[in-house]
């Protein structure tokens, strides 16, 4: 076996460096959504499938051993397909211009790619993550996050009328809980009618609160000419919209469970301090926090199908 020259040594070196820099700039694509997306949307599929039969009908009650198995595809499911979609909004000038204010680190502001680059990453990218999630068993949901993708970045459905950017991302949200939830149960597991209700409602919780994630971005998206609730309706009443949403649905969610006084206490609780939060919010430090806060609170939203179970 005769060794590698030092030529061939460098290029293994230099086809390294580059690979990790690409993966990198993947990530960075996605990093500001990953813990207020993925892993939310992973949880609601984790705690869906360990709540037996009260969102799923099948022939018997997955082990929760093999349940928590399928980690690895639901992190896969919701992270491919969340980089189609942030590729696909930071490709745009005016989100280059937004993020070069907001998130300059970001891989087209960073300028670690080109936006010609970018699109043809996005056009590479949308075929394998399609043949990934057929794969997975959730090739339709994956064609339509790409519809709705495209309905918020190209056609302006996301910068041209705010609750119509809310709306979209509900729906993207109810895609991605009901294929996350799909997994997690295993194959040949079907969602029941209580089920979708429940995805149904936590879309309507989306809907009324997602304009939380736009109180930190308000320079970039004045800049971009977005029409935010903040910047339509104003930055307090955007702030009043969240806070008292977020108090109807910590009643409604656990009641559409029957849950006991704790299952109130927990989604409560945590609306409370998500609440003071936002409202004492007073620069996009303070905002970022209160985004993040909110993600949290969704997820105890996520596990009262499993208190429930547990009861």
């Amino acid at each position: 076996m005769s060794r590698k020259s030092a030529h061939e040594n460098l290029l293994d070196v230099q086809m390294l460096d580059s690979a990790l820099h690409w993966l990198y700039t993947l990530w960075l694509f996605t990093k500001s959504d990953v813990g207020t997306f993925v892993v939310p949307n992973t949880l609601f599929g984790i705690f869906g499938a360990l709540s037996g039969l009260l969102l799923t009908a099948t022939s018997s009650r997955p082990a929760p051993y093999l349940i928590l198995s399928r980690l690895p595809h639901l992190v896969a499911f919701n992270w491919l397909n969340l980089l189609i979609f942030d590729i696909a909004n930071q490709r745009l000038p005016a989100a280059i211009a937004e993020d070069s204010l907001n998130k300059p680190w970001r891989p087209l502001p960073e300028k670690r790619i080109t936006p010609a680059e970018a699109e043809t990453l996005l056009l590479r990218t949308i075929p394998l993550v399609l043949l990934a999630s057929y794969g997975l068993g959730l090739g339709p949901e994956s064609a339509l996050l790409v519809a709705l993708t495209w309905m918020y970045n190209d056609l302006g459905g996301g910068d041209k009328d705010c609750w119509a950017r809310n709306g979209i991302i509900a729906l993207a949200f109810a895609v991605y809980n009901a294929g996350s939830l799909k997994l997690a149960a295993g194959e040949g597991a079907i969602i029941s009618l209580g089920g979708f209700e429940w995805i149904a409602m936590i879309s309507a919780v989306i809907l009324t609160t997602m304009h939380v994630q736009d109180l930190k971005d308000q320079a970039g998206d004045q800049r971009r000419g977005r029409r935010t609730v903040p910047l339509v309706l104003g930055d307090a009443v955007a702030r009043w919209t969240v806070v008292l949403a977020m108090a109807v649905w910590a009643v409604l969610g656990p009641f559409f469970w029957q849950m006991e006084l704790s299952g109130f206490l927990l989604v409560g609780g945590g609306a409370a301090i998500v609440a003071v939060s936002i409202l004492r919010g007073k620069d996009a430090k303070a905002d970022r926090t209160s985004w993040k806060l909110w993600a949290a609170w969704t997820a105890t939203l996520y596990a009262l199908p499993l208190l429930k179970s547990l009861t």
